[in-house]
């Protein structure tokens, strides 16, 4: 995981993924060499978009009570390099990018999918950011590696 002096830092992207229970709220770090996968806060039941009104409450008082903490590791790890914000937590890692078989990029009206798959292993990952911004940050390190599935026009205007 140990990175050299000349990794720069590209860009990062807030994710979100499942968990058996809930979700956790993730960064990907570009770098030149390698993805990042910065743990942010893991979420309860509550947390998972689901339609009980006492499942919403939980969630909604689970993020008083966390985001506090969340946006003081936010703002302490800004000023570091790739290599320390991995080391930061102990379930942060990261993918070589030559590990990467194949990374698919999925637009929809809302919430865009993510899928890395490596030699190894399959991450499943979702975001809100803006589809161009996360097709330009993949671009960067894994353009040929990657699949864009863009919603038509129609479909946009729905």
């Amino acid at each position: 995981m140990l990175s050299d002096a000349s990794e720069a830092l590209m860009g990062e992207l807030p994710v979100n993924t499942r968990l058996m229970l809930g979700s956790e709220r993730l960064r990907l770090l570009f770098t030149n060499t390698r993805l990042g996968v910065d743990h942010a806060a893991k979420r309860g039941a509550g947390a998972v978009a689901g339609t009980s009104i006492l499942g919403r409450l939980s969630g909604a008082i689970e993020d008083l009570f966390k985001s506090g903490g969340e946006s003081a590791r936010r703002r302490s790890i800004r000023n570091l390099s790739p290599d320390q914000v991995l080391r930061s937590h102990r379930d942060n890692f990261a993918i070589n990018y030559d590990e990467v078989v194949s990374v698919t990029l999925a637009q929809t009206l809302t919430l865009h999918g993510i899928t890395i798959l490596t030699k190894d292993e399959k991450f499943e990952f979702s975001t809100r950011a803006r589809f161009n911004d996360v097709v330009e940050l993949f671009s960067k390190g894994l353009n040929v590696k990657m699949s864009v599935r863009r919603l038509s026009q129609t479909e946009l205007k729905r």
